[in-house]
């Protein structure tokens, strides 16, 4: 593990969570890892047992898919940006029946290989109980976890890992000081070892006064009454007691939400297997509420890790995570922009409402696995309401997804699920007496903050407004009018609140939340998305990012000062899309070659994708190694370059209207691209003359109709007509040629 960028134990995604496997060579021929090790960059192979050993070939599996998009740039490391789009899509979206199972139903049970452990959602939050399983420890060990969350964003709940005798012949690279031979083993947290911000410890071992055999079943009991307290037997024989509170075990983060189900799960440690099955829960009181067999195959979905049948895209191509709602905003318009297989924008979008519940909640994250109606019921409860502001972004995605497909059929079929989950999100996150982002929330009444800022701020707010603003656009399309004015007028409402509630005209900047004395990153680019106030405001505020300036870019806000740094692409992709729309073209490129050039730079740190996070001197990855290097949610540059410095985006359904209006000012030499859209591809180009001037051309498909807004203020020719100024129209399937005269 010191070698790799593991363990991530985030969350049962299907992949290797450690990132690192030990084999047992005793055959000859073809050996492949059991785990998917996706976006590898490297692997390294150490002989560490025997002698002899020939390899004759190695290498990765992998597959590249053609790119129907395209930008060609002046600049090289422009051309470079854009590429990281599609490059990273191929790293994070993944077609159905590609995330093989990592358990194996067998006649013994449940075939189990070291990994982060599975929960069932059948039994939750049980108080007074016994898990009882039987387990054969193929080698090394076994492991499970009782009273821990299901798929949320906390991990309480003890972890115990039992070990064999490791006999003769069992893998020499095991670290013994960690998981002694005969030994329960017992942690809390994320895992048995601490990983960046990914807390784990082991609490205390307790050694067996007997071997734990492999190849042999143990029937092993753990008791939970409810007070802290856990007794484990094996075979009916004691061999732990503990209080989990005198370890100091913590409870949940109350500033992080959701997590309200707990229960039990699988899965031993790293390098080790087990079979388990006879998988019974008893209450004190003798009643028996959960017994299966682990026979059936229906056991990979109850659990979580059955193979993918639908189109999903992770947050990052290490597969180890969860699908995020919410990175599909950036992600979603990548896709379209440059690979155009709208499926990876679709196939999340109905990943997401088949596990939608009654209150119209969608989840912010959810497995690859598909998930039975239990699963998905407990899974999308428990991370309620956990970044709210996701679903007003999965709004702003089908509505991107909609003016790029022209996809009426998916906008009829999907949209009383939309409205329910738009009421869900203003239901769980509007602050009535403020009219801000910022609901009261859990059980201490917490205002409920975002992914992108701060509760009762501009950041988080806006993320409300704009899914409204979305929302209506589409419902007045559908001719749901009264539908379209009451989105239109929440939204109105929150602007003014904004405007009036968080405007510091001492300082000239809109606060970070309510009564703050600073701002953050965020809060900067929502605004200029939005349009929050007056021009004045926004320019005003607009300077202060001079105060956050960073190589890299900018750092997250004023409250980050004294901590240590990163830029966040994520963040810097709003900023970008802000900047472009605000017409501040040399911040914008600044900004582009500050945040994104470290990227493409060819060194050791260079993936061809984009990644999670930068350090602010932009030297390396933000987190190190911990940093997802091929990751979707920073990828507007993709976008931009292609909106704005091609110029080339539409401004109707299905690119039925679109502009070609390139960036005023934007230092390059030429720009030419191609943009699929549903009518056929988008040609355009432009770029400087040996006199200096701007030339543009561009061809629309056939059933479009384009308008040109030149990218300077000066008289133009077209077809040998001078003199032209302003906009002007292209025709379905014209190319227009527009010289500056």
């Amino acid at each position: 593990m010191p070698n790799s960028d593991g363990p991530f134990s985030f969350a049962n995604g299907l992949a290797g969570t450690f990132r690192v496997e030990t084999i047992n060579v005793t055959v000859v021929g073809l050996l492949t890892s059991t785990f998917i090790q996706g976006s590898q960059r490297w692997q390294s192979i150490k002989l560490i047992a025997g002698t002899g050993l020939v390899i004759s070939t190695v290498g990765f599996i992998s597959t590249v898919d053609q790119t129907p998009g395209g930008a060609g740039m002046g600049v090289q490391g422009l051309t470079d940006i854009w590429a990281l789009g599609p490059r990273t899509q191929q790293l994070v979206c993944f077609p159905p029946a590609t995330q093989t199972s990592t358990w194996k139903i067998t006649e013994k049970g449940a075939y189990i290989k070291g990994q982060k452990p599975a929960s069932t959602a059948r039994v939750v939050n049980l108080v007074n109980y016994t898990l009882s399983f039987e387990t054969m420890i193929d080698y090394g060990g076994t492991g499970w976890r009782v009273d821990t969350e299901i798929d949320a964003i906390q991990a309480t709940g003890p972890i115990f890992v039992l070990t064999s005798e490791y006999p003769t012949g069992s893998f020499s690279n095991i670290d013994r000081s960690l998981v002694p031979p005969n030994t329960l083993v017992v942690g809390r947290g994320w895992s048995l070892q601490n990983q960046t911000s990914l807390p784990g410890y082991v609490l205390e071992k307790f050694p067996l006064k007997f071997n734990i055999t492999e190849k042999k079943w143990y029937t092993i009991k753990t008791l939970s009454p409810g007070d802290g307290t856990y007794t484990v037997f094996i075979d009916d024989q004691e061999i732990a007691h503990f209080n989990a509170s005198s370890y100091g075990f913590g409870n949940s983060n109350p500033y992080i939400p959701g997590g309200v189900y707990k229960g039990f799960a699988f899965g031993p440690w790293q390098d080790q297997a087990a079979y388990v099955r006879n998988v019974n829960v008893t209450l004190g009181s003798g009643e028996k509420v959960y017994s299966n067999s682990m026979l059936s195959n229906d056991v990979l979905i109850e659990y979580g890790v059955q193979t993918n049948e639908m189109y999903t895209c992770s947050d990052s191509g290490k597969r180890d995570r969860f699908s995020w709602l919410g990175d599909r905003l950036i992600s979603s318009r990548t896709v379209m922009i440059s690979t155009g297989q709208e499926q990876f924008v679709r196939g999340p979008a109905v990943e997401a409402f088949s596990r939608q519940i009654s209150s119209g909640q969608v989840p912010i994250n959810t497995l690859f696995s598909p998930l039975d109606i239990e699963g998905a019921l407990i899974r999308t409860t428990n991370v309620d309401p956990l970044l709210v502001d996701y679903t007003f972004d999965f709004m702003q995605v089908i509505y991107n997804y909609w003016l790029s497909s022209g996809n009426d059929e998916f906008l009829h079929n999907y949209w009383p699920l939309m409205v329910a989950a738009t009421s869900y999100a203003v239901s769980r996150s509007l602050d009535e007496s403020t009219q801000l982002y910022g609901a009261l929330s859990g059980p201490k009444s917490i205002p409920l903050a975002s992914e992108k800022g701060q509760a009762l701020g501009p950041a988080s707010t806006v993320s409300l407004i704009l899914g409204l603003e979305r929302m209506a656009d589409m419902a007045e399309y559908l001719s749901y009018d009264a539908l379209a004015a009451a989105y239109r007028q929440q939204a109105k409402i929150s602007r003014t609140a904004i405007d009036t509630l968080l405007w510091n005209g001492t300082g000239g900047f809109f606060a970070a939340a309510l009564g703050a004395s600073g701002y953050d990153l965020m809060d900067i680019a929502q605004v200029l998305l939005a349009k929050i106030g007056t021009a004045d405001r926004r320019k005003v505020f607009t300077e202060k990012l001079a105060s956050l300036k960073v190589p890299a870019g900018y750092i997250n806000g004023t409250r980050f000062f004294d901590t240590p740094g990163i830029v966040n692409p994520y963040y810097t992709s709003f900023l970008l899309e802000g900047l472009a729309k605000a017409g501040e073209t040399q911040l914008a490129q600044e900004l582009l070659d500050d945040c994104w050039s470290p990227m493409v730079r060819r060194d050791s740190n260079y993936t061809g994708a984009y990644w999670e996070y930068v350090s602010t001197d932009g030297k390396y990855p933000g987190l190190d190694l911990f940093t997802g290097q091929s990751h979707f949610w920073g990828s507007y540059p993709t976008t931009f370059l292609t909106e704005y410095v091609l110029g080339v985006r539409p401004t109707e359904r299905g690119y039925n209207k679109f502009l070609f209006a390139p960036l005023s000012k934007f230092k390059t030499t030429w720009v030419h691209g191609r943009v699929p859209t549903p009518k056929g591809i988008i040609y355009a180009a432009w770029g400087y003359d040996s006199n200096g001037k701007i030339n543009m051309e561009v061809t629309a498909p056939t059933g479009t109709n384009c308008t040109i807004v030149p990218a300077f203020n000066t008289t133009y020719t077209i077809g040998g007509q001078s003199g032209l100024s302003g906009s002007t129209t292209v025709g379905s399937g014209e190319t227009v040629f527009l010289r500056e005269d």
